[in-house]
């Protein structure tokens, strides 16, 4: 990600989804089904399904201006920010039983791991103390934040991080030394029972749980405005 800086894109395929490209990685993918894997957009962030989920119900929360960390943007946009990432909380947890909020968070210098230098949350079915237990035993050294409100507090290093959460205790590892490629979503294949390499997304899609995602979403919103 050399070059790439806080509100300039350096070609992320996701920055040209949200501000509205036709000819994308989502759409040449999924050829129109469906149309879009946006649920919702807020004047600067959108909730989308992931476009090779893990597991049904994976979600990111992504703001639409271009950062290298989501508790950056939480700096600039920090009310309208916790509201979206609750939301998708609510949904994943309230439908799925379960929820874990994850993020590779990068900086100018060096990337936090993740497969892309948009800034995005994960939010999917996974049980959070098992993901944290997997980054224990790879001798992550966890500190412990309280709330969502507290994830700006890992931009005060200006260090890469790895962030989880169950929704509302956080865990923080700030990185001094890069870390193995998306290492948080193949941790949670691990938890799944997602064999390696299966959970990198430009390697398998799973283009049935981002239908099923989409489907389940909207049926559920539409059932809140009979």
């Amino acid at each position: 990600m050399s070059g790439a800086r806080e509100g300039k894109c350096d070609g992320s395929d996701l920055c040209a989804e949200l501000s509205g490209a036709t000819f994308t990685e989502f759409s040449r993918t999924y050829q129109g089904d469906p149309h879009s894997r946006v649920l919702l957009e807020t004047a600067n962030f959108a909730m989308v399904v992931d476009i090779s989920p893990l597991v049904e119900g994976h979600l990111l929360v992504v703001p639409k201006k271009h950062y290298l960390s989501f508790a950056r943007a939480m700096l600039d946009y920090r009310h309208e920010a916790i509201s979206v990432v609750q939301r998708a909380r609510d949904w994943v947890r309230k439908t799925y039983g379960t929820v874990t909020l994850f993020e590779h968070g990068s900086t100018a210098g060096q990337s936090g791991g993740a497969c892309i230098a948009h800034a995005h949350i994960h939010v999917l079915p996974v049980e959070s103390k098992r993901l944290v237990a997997v980054m224990q035993r790879d001798e992550l050294e966890l500190t412990a934040l309280p709330d969502i409100t507290s994830w700006t507090e890992a931009t005060e290093s200006q260090r890469p991080y790895l962030l989880c959460s169950d929704g509302e205790s956080s865990c923080v590892a700030l990185l001094s030394a890069r870390v193995r490629h998306q290492y948080l979503r193949s941790a949670s294949a691990e938890v799944l029972g997602i064999p390696d390499p299966q959970w990198d997304w430009s390697l398998v899609v799973r283009k049935d749980l981002l239908r099923g995602t989409v489907r389940r979403y909207r049926h559920a919103i539409s059932d809140l405005e009979v």
